[in-house]
Parts: structure tokens; sequence; C-alpha cells
């Protein structure tokens, strides 16, 4: 990631041992105060670095909450199931799993309004979030494809979009739960409009 100066990733890696320090300062103070309480200089004071050395790295709290919080968060490589409806159940699973648990749940809402807010922020929101999903997600198709289950790859963005954006909107807007019955909704949504999408071009 580049210097953060320029707007957009953060800069130079620091060394192991003070990441990790920065990472669990981060996470234990988003418990503790909240995403509105977090402050760089309390999480710089806990970790033991200078407050200057994580604003060369990560341009605001939201850059840092985000890199640490939901970057911890991942996505996993989906296995492979043998069918469509199987590799995209565990997509969703991930999602469901990820965006339910209670440390994202609870920042998430105001993260995403300093997201809105602040386009510097887009450019790790797509490194940390966005990109890994997307290329997993075409994993996914590109299995599909070469089972004879897909006649095209789909729209990348959109297939993101497909699993993120019901997932988002239930867990956060709508204040559902992140169960099973969720995630057979998502993957059987997605596995539709998919197979739509072969149909029509037959």
């Amino acid at each position: 990631m580049s210097s953060v100066s320029e707007g957009a990733r953060p800069g130079r890696p620091m060394s192991a041992g003070t990441d990790l320090s920065v990472r669990e300062a981060t996470v234990a103070l988003l418990a503790e105060v909240g995403y509105a309480g977090l402050r760089v200089q309390d999480v710089a004071t806990r970790a033991g670095v200078g407050k200057a050395a994580l604003y060369r790295r990560w341009p605001s709290k939201a850059a840092l909450a985000l890199h640490h919080l939901i970057g911890d968060l991942r996505p996993r490589e989906y296995r492979d199931t043998g069918s469509l409806r199987g590799d995209l159940r565990e997509v969703a699973a991930d999602f469901v799993e990820r965006m339910a648990n209670p440390r994202v749940r609870a920042v998430l809402p105001e993260l995403m309004a300093d997201l809105m807010r602040d386009g510097t922020l887009q450019t790790v929101f797509e490194d940390v979030c966005l990109l890994p999903e997307r290329e997993l997600i075409r994993a996914v198709a590109e299995r599909a494809l070469e089972r004879g289950d897909l006649a095209e790859l789909p729209d990348l963005a959109w297939a993101h979009a497909q699993f993120a954006g019901p997932v988002f909107l239930w867990l956060t807007m709508l204040g559902g739960q992140g169960d099973p019955a969720l995630i057979d909704r998502v993957a059987d949504s997605v596995a539709a409009s998919w197979m739509y999408e072969k149909e029509k071009d037959l």
C-alpha cells in the first residue's frame, strides 16, 4: 500500500510486533469505547508507538479501524463442493459469518458513513475488502464455467453486490439474524440469477 499522504494506501509496513500491537490496541479500544469514541492518539498510546507513525500508514481513524477490524476478517478460499449451488452457499456463508461478527456489526454502519464522506478511504476499502472478495467469487465462477454450470462468467462487480448487498442490509439496516436461513436465501437468489443468465443465452 502506498503513502497515505497521496490519499491512497497505507505506507510501508511496520514490524510484525508493532503491527500486532496496533491491531490489538485498535480492536480492544473499539470494544471498549466504540467507533465514535476511538481516537488515533489512544491507539498509539496503548500500542506504544507515535501518533505520527500511525498517520503515516493510515490517514484517519476510519482507515485504521477498517484495516484492522474488517481487514482481519478477510474472506477465505472457498472449497469446491462440486456444484454451483453448493459453491454459492459457501460464499454466502462466509459473507454472513464475517458481517454478523459482533465486532464488525457494532461499528460497520458508522464506518460506512465515514467511507461515503471520505473518498480517500475508498482505496483502503477496495484493497482490504472488495478486491479479495471479488477474486474469490471469480474463482467460484470459473469453476462453474469449467463444469458447464455457466455459459460465461458473470459480471463480478454485480455478483459481489448480490452477496454483500442483501447481507449488509439484512444484518445492519433491518436487524436480521445471521443464521442458516439467510445463507440459503442469498445462495438461492444468486444461483437463480446466474442460471437465468445461462438459460437466457441458450
